[in-house]
């Protein structure tokens, strides 16, 4: 009998220790392609001297921007902690609310400087941005209402794509570094913005119904 019990155990607890250290490598990967982006991306960016004027001309656009996403992108995982939302619903209440109202500044701005920075012929490029704009505002818009509404696994859900599309600043990004991934022309990487925006919807829609459809209900 004791070892029935404990091989019941065994086999209750082994599949959570193994989300949480399939968590934690997701996280590790996650925070490691960050930190190649603003190193190898933005760094080298903000030093060209085109590029800083003409960020000059825009401190009304780009500063609440890049704050707002830097928010967002920070205080996105921490609403996944499931130990901070027992010991503390309240911070993790505020914290939501700070994501919800950091993505509704960012992305409206983004749009705002697509159209600035290029001209009426560029349209493809601002689609990209208003489609990657657009989804981000969406999801982000159902997160808040389904825990509004107290929805929680759809709030769960809604909560994992709206992050993933946040993320999307990063896997646009991340292998710029690369000399043949930068030739392509604006259309090219308008088309990336989009593909990547469609799959950060996607990959996470699989991987929460992956024991749907992987598995037969009984």
């Amino acid at each position: 009998m004791p070892i029935s019990v404990a091989a019941t155990q065994t086999s209750a607890t082994s599949p959570s220790t193994g989300r949480r250290r399939l968590k934690i490598a997701l996280w590790a990967v996650m925070c490691a392609m960050t930190l190649s982006v603003v190193f190898y991306s933005e760094v080298p960016l903000l030093r060209q001297v085109r590029e800083r004027a003409y960020l000059g001309t825009i401190p009304f656009l780009i500063i609440p921007h890049v704050l707002a996403g830097i928010v967002a992108l920070l205080s996105g995982p921490l609403q996944f902690s499931s130990r901070l939302r027992r010991r503390n619903p309240r911070f993790h209440r505020v914290l939501g609310r700070s994501y919800v109202i950091a993505v509704f500044v960012a992305a409206p701005l983004a749009i705002v400087m697509s159209t600035h920075h290029h001209g009426p012929h560029d349209i493809h490029f601002i689609a990209a941005n208003v489609v990657q704009a657009g989804t981000w505002m969406i999801t982000t818009a159902a997160a808040f209402l389904t825990a509004r509404n107290r929805h929680f696994q759809q709030h769960r859900e809604w909560m994992v794509r709206s992050y993933a599309v946040t993320f999307t600043f990063v896997g646009t990004r991340v292998l710029q570094p690369i000399p043949a991934w930068n030739r392509h022309s604006e259309a090219g990487f308008a088309m990336e913005i989009i593909f990547i925006t469609f799959m950060a919807v996607l990959v996470p829609d699989i991987a929460l119904h992956w024991r749907e459809l992987t598995t037969r209900r009984v």
